[in-house]
């Protein structure tokens, strides 16, 4: 666990059925870009359209390789005069390596800053962060902040993510923790994976084109900001239409879970997609999220599972071949 949380036991309790848990993101790290050049030097480098980032909007995206998939996700937001974006720490170095490329010619600067990252999640987290934050972010992606903490509101419902500075974090944990269950990555992953939110982790780079991760569904991608790496390849299956498969969500009764960047396959045997995301649902039940064809959802089941079929669950949107 990471050096910020290591006042935390070792085997923390968690309440399975809270009503709000916090849960600590260890594996989360952030990522600031700062300076007067900085919105336009990531202007160039990603999916998103950093003009509708700001102190109160936050936006999901990512960085593409030339052949238009993703290589890192991230969630950006702007607090204490800096660009934030968070990350899957396993994939912060390949992060700050590829922007660290292209950003002499900015006037920008790039840190990795003492910041904790938490997840509150729960069917009473809204109350519950007004209570004790003193405001509510108002919808899907608006933030509140002040000198210490962030707070994002997420998709789906009662999902926040929470930025802390490091000197206040110990305090801050005790004290939110005093009224709320401490749940675990399982826990942050499930209710990721119900409000249909993607993200690449570190088995899964390179693997998924941003449209295929349905970051158009969150503002994620802009198709009108201009170039960045990728962006004829992003640009090209939108206005020619051809997006085919994306990515679903799904349910496999097995006592493994599927490994994430892991194939799934048809009755054929044949590779039909591949998980983006997966977390235990119950003892002998996984949910996941995984890339499929529209057309083709039927007799799916993970490539080392033969016997273990997957069920097609409902997204809270919908997504259209055409988008």
């Amino acid at each position: 666990m990471s050096a910020l949380w290591s006042f935390l036991p070792v085997n923390p309790a968690t309440g399975s059925d809270a009503p709000v848990k916090l849960i600590p993101l260890p594996g989360e790290s952030v990522l600031t870009v700062t300076g007067p050049d900085s919105e336009k030097f990531l202007q160039g480098q990603t999916t998103t359209d950093f003009r509708d980032v700001n102190a109160s909007t936050a936006r999901p995206g990512c960085l593409c390789n030339l052949k238009g998939r993703a290589t890192v996700s991230y969630r950006a937001l702007f607090w204490r005069d800096s660009y934030q974006l968070v990350t899957d720490g396993a994939l912060l170095d390949s992060l700050h390596a590829t922007l660290k490329k292209y950003i002499i010619f900015s006037k920008a600067q790039l840190a990795t800053p003492d910041t904790a990252v938490f997840g509150i999640v729960g069917q009473g987290a809204d109350a519950w962060v007004a209570q004790h934050f003193g405001s509510l972010p108002d919808g899907e992606g608006q933030v509140w902040g002040d000198d210490k903490t962030a707070i994002v509101r997420l998709p789906g419902a009662g999902r926040y993510l929470v930025l802390a500075d490091a000197g206040i974090l110990s305090e801050l944990w005790a004290k939110l923790s005093a009224d709320a269950a401490v749940g675990d990555i399982n826990d942050w992953r499930l209710a990721q994976i119900r409000a249909g939110e993607c993200q690449v982790l570190a088995g899964a780079a390179e693997l998924f084109q941003p449209q295929e991760l349905n970051l158009q569904v969150h503002q994620g991608i802009s198709y009108n900001k201009g170039c960045y790496t990728g962006q004829e390849i992003v640009a090209r299956l939108y206005f020619r239409g051809k997006l085919k498969q994306w990515a679903h969500r799904f349910s496999v009764d097995s006592m493994l879970p599927p490994a994430i960047g892991s194939a799934i396959c048809n009755e054929k045997g044949q590779t039909a997609g591949h998980v983006i995301l997966a977390a235990r649902a119950d003892s002998h039940r996984f949910e996941l999220l995984a890339v499929a064809r529209h057309d083709d959802l039927s007799g799916l089941h993970p490539a080392d599972q033969p016997a273990a079929a997957l069920t097609v669950l409902d997204l809270p949107y919908a997504i259209e071949p055409r988008e």
